[in-house]
């Protein structure tokens, strides 16, 4: 047991000074002993070791007042590669970071996910034309993570339930570690997207942010002091599976009525196709803009509906700062207005000067952004998982 104690004692000091050099390089011995309380023996001891393994680098600097130079230490920012991919309705975006938090690369495919194999089959062989492209080894590698909308067990790595992919019980981390060969961590995407944005937000002090996402679905997603918020099973944030009409619209996770029957991008093609054929949100807002009558409903609507969702979100989280993202968001600035110009009368007044409201700075990138800081979370609390220290 002492043995085992002094293990965990040993790589929990690892993670610790890593950070600090990660976070406040160039660093000196001195300066890590100072911050950790070890002894100047144990820091630089932790220090040559993480030297070894190249995980960091010395750098010389000097010495302001008397002109000799110093050794601090500073990331190696490519030693560790971590791999950030998201699977979307129509294509899937996969992007290298390196260690320092830089995305050194970033493809985007288009692709229609349908069979899970298939889609493992693709995405291992695009990170390994990558890998060649960007002369990347295999020990480099921390691992990957994989984002995609749904229901996701992410202790497990077990796709519960994907109604956008009609994907059920799939051990996807099971799948991809056995095409790729490397750790691999799967999550719901607006989770990690809402990570991203709370991690490069450095300029805005907050203790929760709560992203909400309007697109192919609804969804949202509570960041508490830099942790995700995950409930019990990993569930938490399904808001547009909540039932706003029992006797509505059916959803495909089963119920009749869910909220992202009024918003999400599908319905609103659906409905718009009862009167006319329409195949993109564009043209349904072009319809609108020619004072069709039918279709500035069914937009009235979604951003009626959108603007209660900010609403109830901030009644339950009640957080500091609240995002908006998804396709809604980002791709039609005009929908994105009328919400934002909604919320100002359907905000609950008691509310309405809790928070900041905002729109995503990650936008396409935040799912793979937040992926990949997922995974280097993950080696950052498990050195030894890839690299013995």
């Amino acid at each position: 047991m002492k043995i085992k104690n002094q293990e965990f004692l040993k790589k929990e000091n690892q993670s610790l000074v890593l950070e600090i050099i990660l976070n406040q390089s160039p660093i000196s011995r001195a300066e890590i002993a100072k911050q950790t309380t070890m002894s100047p023996t144990s820091a630089s001891r932790i220090v040559a070791s993480l030297l070894e393994v190249e995980l960091i680098r010395e750098v010389n600097l000097v010495n302001d007042g008397v002109g000799r130079k110093a050794t601090y230490f500073v990331p190696n920012e490519n030693s560790i590669i971590s791999i950030g991919v998201e699977i979307d309705q129509n294509n899937i975006r996969i992007g290298f970071m390196n260690f320092v938090g830089t995305l050194i690369a970033l493809e985007h495919f288009m692709y229609k996910p349908i069979d899970p194999q298939e889609t493992v089959e693709f995405i291992g062989s695009k990170i390994e034309i990558m890998f060649d492209n960007e002369k990347i080894h295999h020990k480099q590698i921390a691992g990957i993570c994989v984002g995609l909308p749904g229901l996701i067990k992410n202790d497990q790595g077990i796709i519960k339930l994907s109604a956008q992919f009609d994907w059920k019980q799939v051990p996807l981390k099971a799948m991809l570690e056995e095409k790729v060969g490397f750790q691999v961590i799967v999550d719901n995407e607006l989770k990690l997207k809402a990570l991203a944005e709370y991690m490069t937000d450095l300029n805005t002090e907050k203790e929760s942010m709560a992203m909400i996402g309007f697109g192919s679905g609804v969804g949202s997603a509570l960041i508490s002091k830099g942790e995700i918020y995950r409930g019990e099973g990993n569930f938490s944030g399904e808001i547009g599976h909540t039932i706003v009409d029992p006797y509505g619209i059916y959803c495909p996770c089963g119920n009749f009525g869910c909220l992202q029957t009024y918003i999400a991008e599908k319905f609103l093609l659906d409905e718009a196709s009862k009167t006319k054929s329409i195949d993109s949100v564009q043209e349904l807002l072009k319809e609108s803009e020619k004072g069709e009558k039918w279709a500035r409903n069914i937009l009235d609507k979604a951003v009626t509906y959108a603007a209660i969702t900010i609403n109830n979100v901030v009644c339950v989280y009640n957080p500091d700062t609240v995002v908006l993202s998804g396709s809604l968001i980002e791709n039609y600035p005009e929908i994105k207005e009328r919400i934002l110009e909604k919320c100002k009368n359907q905000i609950w007044t008691p509310v309405n000067n809790t928070f900041k409201l905002h729109t995503t700075k990650t936008g396409a990138d935040g799912v793979v952004i937040g992926a990949a800081i997922s995974v280097q979370r993950y080696f950052m609390k498990n050195i030894h998982f890839k690299r013995e220290v």
